[in-house]
C-alpha cells in the first residue's frame, strides 16, 4: 500500500472519529424543535435607560407581557440558593470583585444591578412570573465539574408547568442532565473564542469545534452567529439537523440572515417579529 493511500485512509478515520464526537443526540431533536420560530429575549426584556436591568423581574415580565421567550442564566450562591446573574464575576453588574458562588444570597440581594433599584432576583421568583406563558431558555452558570447547579435547577424546575430548555457552555452540566435526565431538551452553547479571553488551548478547540459534544450529546446547538463558519457546527446541522439557536442578535438585518440557517433566535436591543402562531408548530 502506498504512502497516498494511507494518508488518505488515515484522514478519513480522523474525520469519522470527529464526526463521531460532535454528534448530537437525535432523540431530543423534536423536543427541542416544539420552540423553532421562538425568539428569546437575551437575559429578558431590559433596558437600562428606563432603569430595567438584564436578569432583573422587570425585564422578565416585560418579556412575557410582550409575547417573549425567555434566555435568563442560573447560578448557586455559597448558601445553596439559585440566583439569576450572568457574569462570572460581579465587577461589571454590581460594581465590586468576587463573584455570584462565594457569597450568600443576603449578601448578594443587597447589591444594585448596573446602578438601578433593582436586584439579583431567585430562580423562582423568575418562574412565579413567567408562569408558563412564554418558553424559557435557562442557561447553566457551572464554574467546574461539581454539579450541585444542576441538582437544584431541576428540583425546582420539577414542579413548573411551563415549557423550558437547558443550556450549558459547560459539558458537565449536560453530562449531568444526559444522565439523570435525558427527556429534558439540552443544548450546548458554543463560539470562537478571542485569545484575549485566556482560556486554556484544549478547552477553546474542544468547545470552538463543538468535540466536546462527546461529553454532552446535546439535542441542540446555540452557536454565537458572528463566528459560526466551524466545521463541527455545519456537520450538526447539514448531516445530523440538529435543532439550532443563535446568539446573540442585535438587529433586524442580523434575525433576517440567521433565519434561513437557524430554528431560533436569541436576541437584545431590538424587538424581533414574533411567531405566527396560527399555524401547527413544524415540530
Amino acid at each position: 500500500m502506498n504512502a497516498f493511500i494511507v494518508i488518505l485512509l488515515v484522514l478519513a478515520g480522523l474525520l469519522l472519529l470527529f464526526i463521531w464526537a460532535v454528534h448530537p443526540d437525535r432523540r431530543g431533536r423534536e423536543k427541542s424543535l416544539i420552540f423553532s420560530g421562538n425568539n428569546f429575549a437575551h437575559r429578558g426584556l431590559w433596558d437600562l435607560p428606563r432603569g430595567i436591568a438584564e436578569n432583573s423581574l422587570p425585564a422578565f415580565r416585560a418579556a412575557v407581557e410582550n409575547g417573549y421567550g425567555i434566555e435568563l442564566d442560573v447560578h448557586l450562591t455559597k448558601d445553596g440558593r439559585l440566583v439569576v446573574f450572568h457574569d462570572d464575576t460581579l465587577d461589571r453588574i454590581c460594581g465590586i470583585p468576587g463573584t455570584v458562588e462565594s457569597k450568600s444570597y443576603d449578601e448578594l440581594k443587597a447589591l444594585p444591578l448596573s446602578g438601578t433599584a433593582l436586584h439579583m432576583p431567585l430562580l423562582s421568583d423568575v418562574l412565579n412570573i413567567v408562569s408558563g406563558e412564554v418558553p424559557l431558555l435557562i442557561e447553566l452558570k457551572l464554574p467546574g465539574t461539581d454539579c450541585s447547579l444542576c441538582e437544584r435547577v431541576m428540583d425546582l424546575l420539577s414542579s413548573y408547568c411551563g415549557r423550558y430548555l437547558i443550556e450549558s457552555f459547560n459539558p458537565f452540566a449536560l453530562l449531568w442532565f444526559r444522565i439523570h435526565h435525558p427527556e429534558i431538551p439540552r443544548g450546548q452553547l458554543s463560539s470562537r473564542y478571542s485569545p484575549s479571553l485566556g482560556l486554556n488551548p484544549l478547552v477553546k478547540i474542544a468547545s470552538t469545534t463543538l468535540v466536546e459534544n462527546v461529553l454532552s450529546r446535546p439535542h441542540f446547538i446555540a452557536y454565537n452567529h458572528k463566528a459560526d463558519n466551524v466545521l463541527g457546527l455545519r456537520i450538526c446541522r447539514r448531516i445530523f439537523h440538529a435543532p439550532c439557536f443563535a446568539w446573540t442578535v442585535r438587529s433586524e438585518t442580523d434575525a433576517r440572515q440567521c433565519s434561513s440557517r437557524y430554528d431560533a433566535i436569541i436576541f437584545e436591543h431590538f424587538l424581533p417579529a414574533l411567531p405566527d402562531r396560527s399555524e401547527p408548530s413544524a415540530a
